[in-house]
């Protein structure tokens, strides 16, 4: 949980006003080197752009998770980054620390079944996961790099861009809806050595 401060001006004088905001932590063990080369080929994706209804060259985040194009794939972009950074290193599939699955919350909820509940500041390489109220459906994004006043500068697959939709840098603020969707927590890795 953290606490996070606003001011607002009140005819003339300021009130400083306190507003709880909580969101669970779940970490999880990742090879040091495991999470460097996942997030270079995360970054090597910017740009990376759907033909129409998530299909294209999106299709091969879809196809890592054992699905044919057409699905939402912001979490199995999030896999496949994770899935050929394992390759590049050698490294058997049971080294990546989060479930192979194209939807965000199955990722959160592998992550609370298996993970230990941590309190600490959003940091790079965290997961970010967004739900919907009332659905299973939700979003997930990797931090890039934090900023001030609870902004984050994320990397996101399946997102809007100028160009139609497709992998971004976005920046975020934590405690805002990303439309309709809630913040439900984040995943976060202890780096290990394998």
């Amino acid at each position: 949980m953290r606490w996070l401060y606003g001011a607002w001006r009140l005819s003339g004088s300021v009130l400083l006003a306190a507003a709880l905001c909580s969101f669970d932590m779940y970490e999880l063990d990742c090879d040091e080197r495991l999470l460097t080369t996942s997030e270079r080929y995360t970054l090597s994706q910017i740009g990376t752009m759907e033909e129409k209804d998530n299909r294209g060259e999106v299709g091969k985040y879809l196809a890592t998770v054992g699905l044919g194009e057409g699905y939402p794939y912001c979490a199995a972009g999030v896999y496949w980054s994770f899935s050929k950074g394992a390759e590049e290193l050698g490294m058997p599939k049971s080294a990546i620390p989060i479930e192979r699955t194209a939807v965000a919350n199955g990722i959160y909820n592998h992550a609370k079944r298996n993970g230990r509940l941590v309190s600490r500041d959003i940091a790079r390489h965290d997961l970010i996961v967004w739900k919907s109220k009332n659905s299973w459906s939700g979003h997930i994004e990797r931090v890039l790099r934090t900023k001030r006043k609870g902004i984050v500068e994320t990397i996101g697959f399946n997102v809007k861009t100028k160009g139609g939709e497709g992998v971004a840098v976005k920046t975020r603020f934590v405690n805002h809806p990303l439309g309709l969707l809630m913040m439900r927590g984040v995943v976060t890795f202890r780096k290990v050595k394998i």
